[in-house]
């Protein structure tokens, strides 16, 4: 873990607070913190699957097929 910055942010108050219901966190900080650290394990775990051997890269989740509504693309219209 790194050494903890002070930073001044501009988010979206109602997402923030809808992530923290929904995660059930305490603390904006939780929250941000939380998320970081899922696109953290996001990104390595992304690393482990573009080097894992071709017969692997063929197999198919369902979470690939129905992904959480947070890791949905959104379409453009």
């Amino acid at each position: 873990m790194g050494r903890k910055v002070r930073k001044t942010l501009n988010i979206d108050a109602e997402k923030l607070k809808q992530a923290r219901e929904y995660l059930k966190l305490d603390t904006e900080t939780e929250v941000i913190e939380r998320l970081l650290d899922d696109v953290v394990w996001e990104r390595t775990l992304m690393e482990v699957l573009r080097s894992a051997p071709k017969s692997f890269k063929t197999f198919r989740s369902p979470l690939t097929i129905h992904p959480p509504p947070h890791l949905r693309r959104r379409r453009h219209r």
